[in-house]
């Protein structure tokens, strides 16, 4: 069983400049076992997924992150739908069923049974991939952890996921005008809400995966965090590192990916998103009025 494993250690040795992991689990020993085996001027590229469900099932570790952090030229990434296995050093990848965990590599007293089989590389995967990535940092990780420890506290037994669409993170944009009124329909009250604020708020909790039986306080949390893991999300804040007009956001916006879907208007969905920001990650964004025009903007760090 410990094959599986010995393989991709051997891989890791072979590897000459840059090294692509891809998994939706990993677990801290597991890559560490791996860093191991690789010289330290190999740079590392990762993409995992980090569903708050996954981590508090403790099939996943965020705690991945200081690894990279500490591996210099290395990065971790994020892609929400990712279900692939797939290495690559130089032109040569492997690609199976194995994630990067000590049950799949066979270094468990119960190993899966998995596999990992030879390919060519496969740069059109990976530009598919990276197209709707989502680059960890800092601030990124720590959002997450928080949001990991209070659902700890809060949730000694793992609380189910809400059911999610199928639907593509670049395609996602809130729909409820009013975020407050989320909860209301995340708590089964939705027929105290309008028709039109009622579909709204289903359509939008059917796309964030968040456990069932928070309190609101909680369920604020967690829905700021997953606003953040969103590819477009992420676009969007580093466009107001510098702080933009109404306008200019509008204008950004239709050049992205959102505005493929159909009947987009980037004037009403900024203005939702611009709530949705200002309601969840009120110390993250702040508005300010000058001259009659609004002025969105990050909040610096002290």
């Amino acid at each position: 069983m410990s094959e599986i494993g010995r393989q991709l250690e051997g891989f890791c040795k072979d590897s000459k400049n840059e090294i692509l992991l891809v998994a939706p689990f990993i677990k801290v020993s597991a890559l560490r076992r791996l860093f191991a085996q690789l010289s330290s001027n190999i740079s590392v590229k990762c993409v995992t997924r980090w569903h708050l469900e996954d981590i508090l099932a403790e099939v996943s570790d965020i705690e991945i992150w200081s690894l990279f952090a500490e591996r210099q030229g290395s990065s971790l990434w994020l892609r929400s739908d990712l279900h692939a296995k797939y290495y690559r050093t130089g032109d040569r990848c492997l690609v199976g069923s194995a994630n990067l965990t000590n049950a799949a590599l066979g270094w468990s007293k119960h190993p899966n049974l998995e596999l990992l089989i030879s390919s060519p590389a496969m740069p059109s995967f990976e530009l598919d991939l990276f197209s709707e990535c989502v680059l960890v940092d800092q601030d990124l990780y720590e959002q997450t952890f928080k949001t990991v420890q209070l659902l700890k506290d809060a949730c000694p037994a793992m609380p189910s996921a809400i059911e999610i669409l199928d639907i593509p993170d670049f395609a996602w944009l809130p729909r409820l005008r009013n975020p407050k009124d989320l909860y209301i329909a995340y708590c089964g009250n939705e027929t105290k809400l309008t028709t039109v604020s009622r579909e709204a708020a289903l359509t939008d909790l059917q796309l964030l995966p968040i456990p069932k039986g928070l309190d609101r306080q909680l369920f604020e949390v967690c829905v700021g965090t997953l606003l953040l893991h969103k590819p477009l999300i992420e676009k969007i804040d580093k466009f107001l590192e510098n702080p933009q007009r109404f306008g200019a956001v509008t204008e950004f916006m239709r050049s992205l990916s959102c505005s493929q879907v159909e009947d987009f208007d980037a004037d009403r969905s900024w203005q939702t998103l611009m709530r949705w920001l200002r309601y969840f990650l009120s110390d993250r964004y702040g508005l300010s009025i000058p001259n009659h025009s609004e002025v969105f903007y990050r909040v610096k760090k002290r």
